[in-house]
């Protein structure tokens, strides 16, 4: 999550890392702690979901979201682009944790990317991939590492 900082002014760390939940019925997983924003109570904690590709969701924080759209929105003003943020909108959805630390996506979207009993939350920074288990590994291998050339890139944004 960059450089943005919780309401109570400490800095949040990007999402990284990757862990696999359990999908009820009703759409519900556990939100791990360590990717939870931590507003002062649960109704403070608020996120926006919205399909990310074909194969998975992405999951942002609502300040993240907030941020991301308004900057989307003030990049252009032909027909096209605003079809596209027509599109992001529509499906794009508020989520709220429960008590229990549980997150709902309505079971039709998770149905379009193919997220059914076992999800993968997949750290990105700013947000979170949404992935059915086993589109995840056919799409990610685990035991690959970051290209040499990727890694030398990463490594020279902060020197």
């Amino acid at each position: 999550m960059s450089d943005r900082t919780h309401d109570d002014g400490r800095k949040r760390p990007p999402f990284t890392g990757a862990q696999e939940r359990v999908v009820d019925g009703k759409g519900r997983f556990n939100l791990p702690a360590r990717f939870r924003s931590g507003g002062a109570t649960v109704e403070d904690e608020r996120y926006v979901v919205t399909i990310a590709s074909e194969k998975c969701l992405a999951l942002y924080p609502r300040e993240e979201w907030d941020a991301s759209f308004t900057a989307t929105l003030l990049q252009g003003g032909d027909e096209q682009w605003r079809d596209q943020i027509r599109r992001l909108s529509a499906q794009s959805l508020d989520v709220v944790p429960d008590q229990q630390g549980r997150v709902t996506v309505p079971v039709e979207i998770l149905r379009k990317v193919g997220i059914s009993e076992r999800i993968v939350l997949v750290g990105m920074g700013q947000y979170l991939e949404l992935w059915d288990k086993q589109s995840y590994g056919e799409t990610n291998p685990a035991q690959e590492a970051p290209s040499k050339d990727f890694m030398d890139t990463f490594l020279r944004f902060r020197r």
